[in-house]
């Protein structure tokens, strides 16, 4: 004990002969002292539009900027929060921590590089508040000899009290807050001494990354800060255990007063903005102009477009007066809850926000208002869809991955389909109608959104496939409750996909709804990646630029951001956009004249999740992209209220608003795309029909594009020519007396029993003389024979309350060949039934345990075609 006190004398009397030669090198060119505590008021920052116009002025404008408070005043938790984040050893060091900069250099030296600093909070306020402005951000020896001269000195002439208030008075918190004081207001609408050891301990984690670490913006990055804070206090003894997790289970709530501002949401992100561009010194001391990519005027169209149609939304029984002119709902069920809305609007050649609204009211405490719903992790419904149909239709993922690529014209089944999960279990996704579509086109499918080709799409292209195309698009993915997904944290606590399922495509990932209106400009400017920014230039009241920083050649300051990263092929952000701006394509879903035309070319695509608590609309034309999200703060469903209901009518008072007196401006067509001519059900070619032959010409059809090299090259003969009895209904090849000629849409088997239950008739009569239906699940056909019931890995149970004759299982095969007899069914190994026409179904009574289905049939050639086996459990 006595040689580690004499190391440690003899270290200290070591480190005040390194400050003292430092000191006597540059004393002459230090400040005093003694200014500290006499530092002038900080000038103004100020935030404009696009167009100059001052959105919000950073001075005072709540009385409660810079507001210094005695030691006394700020909770004591905040002062051990501070502490312990900042300067553990800060009540017993002189100014400058020989442990800490040990500790750094040898991190610093392992990483080969700057990763760890040792500035104490003595040494954090004479860089801050006494170096040049120039100096502070230098690394070199003698800027840190000076700062650690300075800190000493400080210690020296003011109390380690004085030191640690001043420290929490002039810490710059983020949200345009400088001081502890003006944190606590702008975060939580409390003053200081009103702070919980919770809001202490995010309080206190701010200053390292105010930007990232912005728990209005931010709110789970700003958790896991909080969380390392409460541990470090933990680890210093400042709190227990049991403290800790109390304060980090505690349900923050954030607070504004309302005070002179315009785009509050769009100025609070162009505060992190600001912070990833300057250093928080810099912002702290004041003194600048930003000016915005914001226009203003677009901003009161869509804040009065928002508050227009949520108050049309809102029951009447539960709607305060409404404004003169504006209606409430008076069939909606009274409790419905419908308090939220946000929308960006940005320009999709370049990414710049043009708009963006958070909530219907910044200051509605009752709705959180303040939270930035733009921002906000939500549910996209089927909005994410058009990227999975964009790998499904780009040929060089389709020639990387051995399989063809779809077309707009491509036909998908949409019928009642299982799949398997990586975990075994079935997934049987529904439509939004809750009824199936039978054979449906890719360009039918997406324009209606119909679920189960989509879920069709994704399994074909791959999950991971559609992960990384979201990622180059810079939709970085949260797994959302209650899905197939699963998550495992990173080293550092960030989460991470580690498996999803087919469910993503209609919604199974959280997104932000600026990332997923970005993702959507890439499509509307031909499928490069832009990234949204706010800030088109930083300069000091006085007209001095600081950024973007002037170049070396001297020519100025080019706010012109780098040239965009191809994401998408050009040709398929052409073929999504023709698709999703096809009015007549979506009428079965959203009837003539929805809230989706606006009179122009614009293309736009609806989500809505199963129980409405998120509904989305985004949408484009060539000059614009637009993003709407309705649905409430607390996750709460809003009872039917549906994307085309809900967000839909916001984006298209939005659009028309600001586009009204400018001329329109059509979609270009890129190179390598061509339009033949189709058949409108089949896709295929229509051809001559020889005379005699049972075929018949499709007898619709339409335009359609291709990329070049995917166009169809198979002539239809999907189509019948059959003779109707008027009398009697029946279908026949052969001409009868006082018959008419029909022409039919020959099914495969597929589809057969989905025909019989739509009465979508077929004329059995004729496919025997016909060749082999040609619309067999083009999109991918399954095994040539397969059971469609049970489902694999069926979990059932027995009623004990049913009689046991009245428990039966479904099993039905399908045959896609045309078999030489009936087909056999077995369970466990051993046949139990024979079928021989459709449905080709046996009833099997329930028994206990687990049990194995197939099936087999012999084809005309005499060889035996079995079924894959599916496993089904049966609990007593």
């Amino acid at each position: 004990m006595h040689t580690v006190r004499i190391r440690a004398i003899h270290v200290a009397i070591a480190l005040l002969a390194v400050l003292a030669i430092a000191g006597a090198v540059a004393y002459s060119r230090l400040p005093d002292i003694d200014a500290l505590l006499l530092k002038p008021a900080t000038p103004s920052i100020l935030i404009a539009d696009r167009h100059g116009r001052v959105l919000y002025e950073t001075i005072d404008p709540m009385g409660s900027k810079h507001v210094p408070l005695a030691l006394s005043e700020i909770p004591r938790a905040c002062q051990q929060a501070t502490i312990a984040t900042e300067d553990e050893r800060f009540y017993s060091h002189p100014g400058v921590d020989l442990l800490s900069i040990a500790r750094a250099a040898w991190t610093n030296w392992r990483a080969g590089e700057i990763v760890s600093g040792a500035s104490t909070l003595t040494q954090q306020l004479a860089r801050n508040l006494m170096l040049p402005e120039g100096e502070r951000y230098e690394q070199s020896l003698s800027r840190k000899l000076r700062e650690a001269w300075l800190a000493w000195r400080l210690e020296q002439r003011y109390t380690k009290d004085e030191l640690l208030a001043r420290y929490l008075n002039t810490t710059y918190y983020g949200h345009f807050a400088t001081g502890i004081e003006a944190a606590a207001q702008a975060y939580f609408g409390v003053h200081a001494g009103e702070l919980d050891l919770s809001q202490c301990a995010l309080l206190a984690g701010l200053p390292q990354w105010p930007a990232g670490y912005n728990p209005i913006e931010n709110p789970d990055a700003a958790r896991r800060r909080q969380a390392t804070v409460l541990r470090l206090m933990v680890a210093q003894g400042a709190i227990t255990e049991t403290q800790a997790q109390q304060g980090g289970d505690e349900a923050l709530r954030f607070a504004s007063t309302a005070f002179p501002i315009d785009a509050p949401h769009f100025v609070m992100f162009v505060q992190g903005q600001l912070e990833n561009i300057l250093p928080p010194e810099r912002i702290a001391a004041g003194g600048l102009r930003v000016t915005t990519t914001l226009d203003l005027d677009w901003q009161r169209a869509a804040e009065g477009a928002i508050d227009r149609r949520i108050r049309q939304l809102t029951p009447c029984a539960s709607a305060e007066q409404p404004l003169p002119g504006v209606t409430c709902d008076v069939t909606a069920d009274p409790s419905r809850r419908i308090e939220n809305a946000a929308l960006v609007g940005m320009d999709p050649r370049t990414g710049a926000i043009l708009t963006m609204v958070g909530s219907p009211d910044y200051f509605d405490l009752r709705t959180s208002g303040a939270v930035n719903a733009a921002l906000s992790q939500r549910q996209p419904g089927s909005a994410i869809k058009p990227l999975t149909y964009a790998l499904a239709m780009d040929p060089d993922a389709a020639r990387r991955a051995g399989r063809a690529a779809w077309t707009p014209a491509t036909v998908i089944p949409d019928i009642r389909t299982v799949f398997t999960t990586e975990e075994g279990a079935p997934y049987a996704p529904n439509n939004y109608d809750r009824r199936y579509h039978g054979p449906v086109t890719l360009r039918a499918a997406l324009a209606n959104s119909y679920n189960i080709p989509a879920v069709r799409a994704l399994d074909r292209v791959g999950v991971d496939s559609l992960i990384s195309l979201a990622r180059d698009l810079g939709i970085a993915w949260q797994p959302a409750a209650g899905v197939d997904a699963a998550t495992s944290p990173e080293e550092d606590g960030e989460p991470r996909e580690s498996r999803y399922g087919l469910s993503l495509t209609l919604g199974g990932g959280e997104v932000r709804l600026i990332d997923l209106a970005a993702a959507y400009a890439a499509l509307a400017n031909g499928g490069s990646r832009v990234v949204p920014y706010a800030i088109e230039r930083i300069e000091t009241l006085e007209g001095e630029a600081l950024w973007p920083v002037p170049d070396a050649a001297g020519d100025g300051i080019s706010a012109t951001p780098p040239p965009p990263a191809r994401v998408i092929d050009e040709r398929v952000a052409f073929l999504l956009t023709d698709i999703l701006s096809d009015d007549l394509a979506r009428r079965p879903a959203f009837g003539q004249g929805s809230p989706l035309h606006i009179g122009r070319p614009a293309a736009a695509k609806t989500g809505t999740t199963t129980d409405w608590r998120d509904n989305w609309t985004i949408g484009y034309t060539p000059d614009l992209v637009a993003g709407v999200w309705v649905g409430n703060a607390d996750n709460t469903p809003m009872k039917d209220v549906s994307g085309v209901t809900g967000a839909a009518p916001i984006w298209h008072d939005f659009m028309t608003s600001v586009l009204r007196g400018r001329a329109a401006s059509e979609f270009a067509v890129p190179s390598g795309v061509t339009q033949i001519e189709v058949c409108a059900d089949s896709g295929l070619l229509p051809g001559a029909v020889a005379a005699g032959d049972q075929a018949a010409s499709c007898p619709s059809r339409r335009l359609e594009w291709f990329i070049e090299g995917t166009e169809p090259t198979e002539v239809d003969r999907d189509h019948a020519l059959a003779w109707v009895d008027p009398a009697t209904g029946r279908v026949s090849a052969e001409r009868v007396p006082g018959a008419y000629p029909q022409t039919f849409w020959v099914l495969g088997p597929e589809y057969q029993a989905w025909a019989r239950e739509n009465d979508f008739p077929q004329p059995f009569s004729v496919t025997g003389t016909m060749p082999p239906a040609q619309a067999v699940d083009r999109a991918g056909a399954g095994a040539a024979l397969r059971l469609t019931s049970p489902d694999p890995n069926r979990r059932l149970r027995i009623d004990a309350q049913l009689p046991r004759s009245a428990q039966q299982l479904p099993v039905t095969a399908l045959a896609t060949f045309p078999t030489a007899g009936d087909i056999t069914l077995t369970v466990d190994g051993v046949p139990f039934a024979t079928v021989s026409a459709p449905d080709y179904t046996a009833w099997w009574p329930l028994a206990p345990g687990q049990h194995v289905f197939a099936a087999f049939a012999r084809r005309l050639d005499g060889s035996l075609e079995y079924s894959a086996e599916v496993a089904v459990v049966i609990e007593p």
